[in-house]
């Protein structure tokens, strides 16, 4: 009878990719890069020491999506172009050298920007003043100020750095697969959540259609990297700065009951999208 030890070192897939194990380093916040953007030889040995040690799958911290309102964070890295696509090459494969696959996080930060070199202001899906304070561990200071409410070019814009940027991750770094970060309160997140998304078009209502941004994402980044790269998407309900945020209709608003586990449920599943 195996035991949940025995599994944890067997291989598994994810959309057809092999993964050694089911160890994974998840995503954590580093701001270690190079000033623009570029990954830096610090981050290098971050990631390889967790390959080398024999996680089966690394997964970045999360990566800017464009030069507009997406960085987050100074010394944040970025792939909006090829100087950065370039620069998270040997990372990647040194992750490969060593057995692992590697997962790029593409990330917009959205009202939370606390450090952005391209722009002054930040936005969102409605101008809605974020609760809580900027992390000061992160050189932020004081309260997050009200974002401007999106127009339709803007979120055109967004969606297009999504895609774009999870494009140059695949073809460009060599990134064996995508997760879009979609929660913490970073861009993806608000629009989900009723308070800070009060639209009254076609990006805002009910739950169902506050994902209307989240499925538009998914939709450009599949175009773009194709059927057979592995793309995922991380959803929470707490965010960096509301930390016991819960979505008003609970279980409803997720859209889905869970079933009671059973044995042959004990295997995770590969879910693609």
């Amino acid at each position: 009878m195996s035991t949940c030890a025995d599994t944890l070192f067997t291989t598994t897939d994810i959309n057809g990719l092999a993964i050694r194990n089911r160890f994974a380093v998840a995503p954590m916040t580093r701001i270690s890069a190079n000033e623009d953007g570029t990954a830096s030889e610090r981050m290098a040995r971050y990631y390889e020491r967790f390959a080398r040690g024999g996680f089966g799958l690394l997964i970045t911290e999360g990566i800017y999506t464009d030069q507009a309102f997406a960085q987050g964070y100074h010394h944040q890295p970025g792939l909006t172009d090829e100087a950065q696509g370039l620069a998270w090459r040997p990372i990647v494969e040194a992750a490969h050298r060593h057995g692992a696959r590697f997962f790029a996080q593409v990330m917009h930060a959205g009202a939370i920007s606390q450090g952005n070199r391209f722009r002054d202001g930040t936005i969102g899906p409605s101008a809605v003043q974020p609760r809580g304070s900027q992390m000061e561990f992160y050189y932020g200071k004081g309260a997050y100020p009200a974002p401007s409410a999106m127009t339709d070019g803007q979120i055109a814009e967004a969606v297009d750095g999504f895609a774009a940027s999870a494009e140059r991750a695949v073809a460009v770094a060599g990134f064996d697969g995508i997760e879009i970060h979609g929660a913490n309160g970073y861009l993806i997140d608000p629009f989900l959540t009723e308070h800070t998304n009060r639209r009254g078009d076609r990006w805002g209502g009910d739950a169902r259609a506050r994902t209307a941004f989240a499925v538009a994402v998914i939709k450009a980044v599949r175009a773009k990297v194709g059927g057979n790269v592995p793309v995922g998407i991380r959803i929470s309900q707490g965010k960096v700065n509301d930390f016991t945020h819960k979505w008003a209709g609970r279980e409803q608003d997720c859209g889905f009951r869970r079933k009671p586990a059973t044995h042959s449920d004990a295997k995770p599943a590969s879910v693609p999208i």
